[in-house]
């Protein structure tokens, strides 16, 4: 929570500074108290001085990249895959390598797909696979792609959850009965009915497995099981460490999303509700969401199983971006400062980019409806040319005195730049807020002077303009 501080205080005026930042704070589900909108979170520390800064901050804006359907189309997966240099995407029923269509239809599936790649030296070939959870689809680095499913080896495990793991030398495939089926070593196209062994720690479905390091993660509706990589001559290489074993639940696969060593899912524990969870480098698996993070989620009922997830890195912070359908909202937790925040379209609809990929240290985005593919560029500050709202709304603050007070001045301190900030207020606990008015941000001193009086009072600012915005505290003269 944002706390104020008293910086001087005479007969006539108190000065009190509020900080531009805080967790969001809500009774409910709904869209009252401190929220962050289109923002980021960022400390800055002087180990000189011993003192650091907060800012918060313009979130990046989408740049236009392609639309490889040429029009309105599904998004189920988009990655950068270096043998080609291209980006992959999944569109509808169709594979692009960026704008061409790699002519397969994907037929029985939906939702997300999943990839992964062989390493270069696999002596089948450099190879890039697609898994819709019925087929597998490898691309070449001529972009030709082969097909294996049942009719190729009768033992190819379909229908199978999605996610195809490359592992050593074995592709893996997860089964909602529990059932972790690996390929032939050195191939990806042959099976044998005994390379598979079984999640069963727990009386649940398996409903996800990913890689972390060099174990294998199987995310089960109750509890998750860690395997590594025995080497077993028969059946398959992997060998479960028991120990490592946790009673927590997978509520959606959909919403699981790694980046580098850290993995994020919305999770449950037995009795409990919703929350999401992280594991870190194998060492540890916490919950990061907190109790107002937890009634959104828990707001969504029985859609929270349609929620996606993605995750990248940009300008230095690790992002976790958590799409809610029934609310219409994007949960961001900044994994780099610990911190949860709000993203909104232009529209001021959930944030629609649902998959996430990276190329020369620029992070692309898949839309999830309009079939566009994005830079996600910090020098850009629209969406697809399109003004987008950053809302900083704070919380009911009393200014430690019960009684009327006379706001004389309100001042912001951040960086110098185009266009307005307007302010607003509400003295009723946000049942209204007033006529907003613009704070020129282009002027040394950015001010509003006679504000009113109020008991209790909660402030929102807005910019809207196609500038950067980077904003450090608002300070009020109280009478």
């Amino acid at each position: 929570m944002s706390k104020l501080r008293v910086v001087a205080k005479d007969a006539d005026v108190e000065i009190k500074e509020f900080p531009f930042g805080g967790m969001i704070l809500n009774r409910a589900s709904g869209l009252k108290d401190q929220r962050y909108i289109n923002v980021i979170f960022e400390k800055v520390e002087n180990p000189a001085a011993g003192t650091s800064r907060a800012y918060v901050i313009k979130r990046p804006g989408l740049l236009n990249y392609s639309q490889p359907s040429g029009g309105s189309a599904t998004g189920r997966g988009v990655y950068h895959w270096p043998g080609t240099g291209k980006i992959y995407s999944v569109f509808n029923n169709k594979i692009w390598s960026d704008t061409t269509d790699l002519g397969v239809t994907l037929t029985g599936s939906s939702g997300k797909v999943w990839f992964d790649e062989s390493p270069q030296t696999f002596g089948a070939g450099y190879r890039l696979f697609v898994s819709d959870g019925v087929k597998l689809y490898d691309i070449n680095t001529s972009d030709t792609i082969n097909v294996t499913d049942t009719t190729d080896d009768a033992q190819f495990p379909t229908p199978n959850l999605g996610p195809v793991i490359w592992f050593d030398s074995y592709l893996l495939f997860g089964k909602a009965n529990g059932e972790i089926w690996n390929s032939t070593e050195d191939t990806f196209a042959s099976y044998s009915s005994l390379d598979f062994l079984a999640a069963e720690m727990f009386g649940d479905d398996l409903e996800c497995i990913i890689r972390q390091k060099d174990q294998i993660i199987a995310l089960g509706k109750y509890g998750i099981e860690f395997f590594f990589d025995n080497a077993n001559t028969v059946g398959s290489p992997l060998l479960r460490i028991d120990q490592n074993a946790l009673h927590i639940g997978l509520t959606s696969k959909n919403s699981v999303a790694t980046c580098g060593d850290s993995l994020c899912f919305v999770g449950k524990e037995k009795a409990q509700g919703y929350s999401v969870w992280m594991i870190e480098n194998l060492t540890s698996c916490k919950k990061v969401s907190t109790e107002q993070i937890e009634r959104i989620l828990k707001a969504e009922v029985s859609s929270i199983s349609s929620c996606t997830a993605t995750m990248f890195r940009v300008s230095g912070h690790m992002l976790y971006i958590l799409n809610l359908s029934e609310g219409n909202r994007t949960l961001v937790y900044d994994l780099t400062e610990n911190f949860w925040v709000e993203w909104q379209s232009a529209l001021g609809n959930k944030f629609n980019c649902i998959s996430a990929t990276e190329k020369d240290g620029i992070i692309f985005l898949q839309d999830a409806t309009n079939g566009r593919v994005y830079m996600f560029d910090p020098n850009t500050y629209q969406d697809s040319g399109s003004n987008f709202v950053v809302t900083l709304q704070t919380d009911n603050y009393m200014c430690e005195r019960p009684d009327s007070k006379k706001c004389s001045t309100l001042e912001i301190e951040g960086d110098t730049t185009t266009g307005n900030l307007t302010a607003s207020y509400s003295d009723d606990d946000y049942a209204n807020f007033s006529t907003p008015r613009n704070i020129d941000m282009s002027l040394v001193w950015k001010h509003l002077e006679r504000l009113g009086s109020f008991i209790r009072r909660a402030w929102k600012f807005t910019y809207t303009d196609n500038f950067p915005l980077r904003l450090i505290k608002f300070t009020l003269h109280i009478k």
